[in-house]
């Protein structure tokens, strides 16, 4: 075999060494009657297709199951809070809440003992009124 035979089928055999009416027919545009080939899912393609909505499905189940059959431990009720942690004191004239604050628990910052007592009754005001009955931290 002789080297321009050689090189002849190794032009031949390149991808891009098509003859000029293969080149042609390549570039050719399929017109607008011509049917194309129908659409192959690829096993990714079905994954994607089908793995998507189940896995957002099942994400969708777990949330609802959390919501639903996870019990509830707050519970509402418009009657006043009281507890181990709660005593019951009595307004006296002129008394103030800054001084039940501190007559409630004198080892703490009265302002927070008064956001508690607020937090407690549902107050609107700092404004108290004689002989009122209000929830207070205990010491």
């Amino acid at each position: 075999m002789s080297a321009s035979a050689t090189l002849s089928a190794v032009v031949a055999r390149r991808p891009g060494s098509l003859g000029g009416s293969a080149r042609a027919a390549r570039r050719a545009r399929p017109s607008a009657g011509t049917s194309r080939a129908p659409l192959v899912l690829t096993r990714r393609g079905r994954l994607v297709l089908l793995g998507l909505p189940v896995l957002a499905g099942s994400a969708a189940l777990v949330v609802l199951a959390v919501i639903f059959l996870v019990p509830s431990t707050a519970t509402a009720t418009s009657e006043p809070v009281t507890g181990a942690g709660t005593e019951q004191a009595t307004v006296h004239p002129g008394q103030s809440l800054w001084d039940l604050a501190v007559l409630a628990d004198p080892e703490r910052d009265p302002r927070d003992v008064m956001d508690e007592i607020v937090e407690l009754n549902d107050l609107d005001s700092s404004v108290l009124q004689a002989g009122q009955l209000l929830e207070v931290p205990a010491a």
